[in-house]
């Protein structure tokens, strides 16, 4: 069984790729603030910040590495008002015997 130490290293490991946030916004694509926050051992949540001047419909969230290589992307439906706002996005690391 991996014992909490590995589950650890391996949450370092993903919080590491996480560098940079853009949102898709009534069909047009807008940079987004990353910010990653430590939940525990293998729980992080990353949160992408949207500013204030970029309101409408939220329907894309997209997570890029330091290449610019996309490693998480998801659909979403949300509609921005004329405020900042955060979406999180919670990831757990656990590690599954047999399958």
């Amino acid at each position: 069984m991996l014992t909490d130490y590995a589950l650890k290293q391996q949450t370092n490991a993903l919080e590491s790729i996480f560098h940079q946030a853009e949102v898709e916004i009534d069909g047009n694509l807008f940079p987004a603030t990353l910010e990653k926050t430590r939940q525990g051992p293998s729980k992080i949540t990353i949160l992408v910040r949207i500013q204030a001047k970029q309101a409408g419909l939220v329907t894309k969230r997209i997570v890029k590495d330091v290449k610019g290589e996309v490693v998480w992307q998801d659909n979403v439906n949300i509609t921005k008002p004329e405020r900042e706002i955060a979406i999180s996005i919670p990831i757990e690391v656990n590690w599954k015997v047999g399958g």
